[in-house]
């Protein structure tokens, strides 16, 4: 499940890159609810050009976007660099291999996506932001996700509504965001179809979005997520080329397993146990992110 909360957070983050060559922006998140929600929030500031950005993590409370780390995203999304500049270090993730590997994990986890549906209940004229006209749109996305873990089956029903205010006046600052979300794909029919459906539900560059996701399992227990995200500074620009490079004199780091490393205990048991299946997933996972040769 570690593998899965850090596509949402990484999904998270990258949920604000919608901009094209020549762009400068700032963009907050905000959430609460949730045991999670304190990891997603954050404050960006973002340069983009023609298929590469960098993403700056001002403030952050996800361990892996930490502050003053940054990210690089490379040929429209297909390679994105994390550096941190405080350990003068890199890591690289393809993403294609990593989104495929999440549909792995749900064919692992016997993880089926039932009944899913998106429906848009309101487009209107959404006033100015930033001064650019906008259109304020309502999308309301349901499903049904069941599991079998260790021979117990859990379903959870989920629906989540979105207001986003959207401006057709920058079609070009979109085009990186949706180049870069047509390779994120987990390989999973039924999830793969609700992601395409979600991305094409409004055209044009969000400028603020309101999302509440409410789940609730069989017995009964409801969790409510609400996350805030506004875009509060945008202006053309025309960064140096070397704002997307990784800075001469860093080390490059692999991706690391947060179980079946460690040191081996008093019986020669690794610490937190043995996991084989997990230990073979997280392997998995590490190879995947490697990059796109």
């Amino acid at each position: 499940m570690r593998s899965k909360l850090y596509l949402v957070l990484l999904s998270a983050s990258l949920s604000v890159l919608s901009a094209r060559a020549g762009w400068e922006y700032t963009a907050q998140t905000k959430a609460e609810g949730g045991p999670h929600s304190d990891m997603l929030g954050q404050t960006v500031k973002a340069l983009v050009a023609g298929d590469k950005a960098k993403i700056e993590f001002v403030e952050s409370g996800n361990p892996m976007m930490s502050a003053g780390s940054y990210l690089l995203i490379q040929g429209a999304g297909k390679n994105m660099v994390m550096v941190k500049p405080q350990e003068k270090t890199f890591m690289t993730w393809n993403m294609s291999n990593l989104m495929g590997l999440a549909g792995g994990v749900m064919g692992m986890m016997n993880m089926q996506v039932q009944d899913p549906k998106v429906e848009k209940l309101l487009e209107e004229n959404g006033g100015q932001l930033l001064g650019y006209p906008t259109k304020h749109y309502r999308f309301r996305t349901s499903y049904i996700m069941s599991m079998s873990i260790m021979g117990m089956k859990h379903t959870t029903s989920s629906v989540q509504e979105e207001d986003l205010w959207v401006t057709a006046a920058l079609q070009d600052a979109a085009f990186s965001f949706q180049a870069l979300q047509q390779n994120l794909k987990t390989g999973n029919e039924q999830l793969d179809k609700l992601v395409a459906a979600q991305k094409n539900k409004a055209e044009g560059l969000p400028l603020k979005t309101i999302s509440t996701h409410t789940t609730r399992d069989a017995r009964g227990q409801e969790q409510v997520v609400k996350t805030t995200m506004v875009v509060t500074a945008l202006k053309s620009a025309n960064p140096a080329a070397s704002a997307f490079q990784v800075p001469d004199g860093y080390q490059e780091t692999q991706m690391t397993l947060p179980f079946g490393g460690g040191k081996k205990g008093a019986g020669g048991q690794k610490n937190g146990g043995e996991a084989p299946d997990l230990k073979n997933l997280l392997e998995q996972l590490q190879k995947a992110a490697q990059p796109e040769q």
